[in-house]
């Protein structure tokens, strides 16, 4: 499944001069000085080099992180789970799942933090089509039907990345995989 490193960072020209030019712009907080705000202004290929580990996040983990809230799927998985063996399908109509995440890079001196570099990750999907497929309490397949959706990263405010992405139909099934969607008890 597609990564938020693969939709925002293909593609993309060196994000560095981007990070460099935020660090200018910028008014961080930075914890112990100036000292701070000056490693960061240094080492923009490396904050580069770290966008793509805190992308490292699966569009399947923030659809299955949408659906879990959903009453209309808990409901089926409760069914399911009442009826081993029995294959139950929960078409999914047109919807849109937003996500935010807001991870950092910390800077340390001498094993101690001396700042964060906070980033800004959103995005938002809006689904078409999209069948579930439920068995033993557990989604076991998706799927997809269409999917369009747009999204930005930011660093301490500025924008580095904007992504549109057009209608896509996405074909075939997946299976969702060794843990499969199951009902959250918390939910």
């Amino acid at each position: 499944m597609v990564t938020l490193n693969q939709f925002f960072l293909d593609g993309q020209p060196d994000l560095a001069a981007h990070i460099k030019t935020a660090l200018a712009e910028q008014h961080l907080d930075v914890k112990g000085g100036s000292g701070g705000m000056l490693a960061w202004r240094m080492m923009p290929k490396a904050i580069a080099g770290q966008l793509s580990s805190l992308l490292n996040i699966g569009f399947g983990d923030i659809l299955i992180g949408a659906w879990n809230k959903s009453y209309a799927l808990r409901q089926q998985l409760q069914k399911s789970a009442k009826a081993p063996e029995k294959d139950f399908f929960l078409e999914l109509v047109e919807h849109t799942i937003k996500s935010t995440h807001d991870p950092y890079i910390a800077l340390l001196k001498d094993g101690r933090e001396i700042g964060r570099l906070p980033f800004s990750i959103s995005l938002e999907l809006v689904l078409q089509g999209a069948v579930l497929r439920i068995r033993d309490g557990a989604v076991r397949e998706v799927q997809m039907g269409q999917i369009k959706g747009k999204g930005a990263v930011k660093l301490a405010g500025a924008t580095l990345i904007e992504k549109q992405l057009s209608t896509v139909n996405v074909p075939g099934t997946f299976e969702v995989g060794a843990e499969p969607i199951s009902l959250r008890l918390s939910a």
